[in-house]
């Protein structure tokens, strides 16, 4: 909780310009990005990497942000082609400044034997093609890249091959509308503890903290918001 809680408050300490200026910073990234409901029907819940990461469906605290930006303003050479947009998408979450003070961290303090095929810097990441199974400050892996989408396990490290306590899914994606002439970006997580029994006709609660509960949704903004530095114009 203490890395995520030093990445938000380092990020929004930049947006707002200061310590007076975190109250400017969030409203920025509050009025930039938009949260909808993530139902038991979208089509994250019946990909097989849902089932193969949270086989007993146990509750997650889940979210899904969504950017939209006019086509006008997007690079020209990304317009006309949702996985190029949706790979520079993901590039720019992971290699621009909302990131940079948690890669930091997890570069210090997290970096145990067997992390050397791991990518660590930032500068790394922003050429990265983010192929299927490159993992990354060991606490993220990407275990598929669809093109127009980009799922990447998270909540512990990629070390830890099975389920475990603390576990989480991000699904990336650009989609574009041409008939609003729109570009729509999705930030889907979904954190959980994935070796967690479910008990049948038991309805329980995610077992994410309060405190990570709250910071999380300002983290996603701020990933999000900064990696429009990577698409637009």
């Amino acid at each position: 909780m203490g890395i995520l809680r030093t990445a938000v408050l380092t990020g929004l300490l930049g947006v707002g310009g200061g310590v007076a200026g975190v109250g400017a910073g969030m409203a920025y990234l509050k009025a930039g990005t938009s949260f909808v409901p993530l139902t038991k029907d979208d089509k994250m819940f019946q990909t097989r990497i849902w089932r193969r990461y949270n086989p007993n469906n146990v509750p997650a605290l889940k979210d899904d942000l969504v950017k939209v930006v006019p086509l006008s303003k997007i690079r020209p050479e990304l317009r006309d082609d949702e996985a190029a947009l949706t790979l520079e998408f993901c590039r720019g979450v992971w290699s621009r400044w909302a990131f940079k003070v948690h890669s930091l961290i997890q570069e210090r303090y997290d970096k145990p034997e067997g992390t050397d095929d791991n990518l660590w810097s930032t500068a790394d990441l922003a050429v990265s093609k983010f192929q299927k199974g490159l993992r990354f400050v060991n606490h993220f892996e990407v275990v598929e890249n669809g093109g127009s989408e980009i799922a990447v396990r998270c909540g512990a490290s990629p070390l830890e091959r099975g389920l475990r306590p603390s576990d989480g899914l991000i699904f990336l994606s650009a989609k574009i509308d041409r008939e609003q002439d729109i570009a729509v970006f999705h930030f889907k997580s979904a954190l959980f503890s994935s070796s967690a029994p479910r008990e049948r006709g038991v309805v329980t609660k995610h077992p994410i903290p309060a405190k990570v509960e709250f910071l999380h949704p300002w983290y996603i903004r701020m990933l999000t918001q900064s990696a429009m530095g990577n698409v637009k114009v």
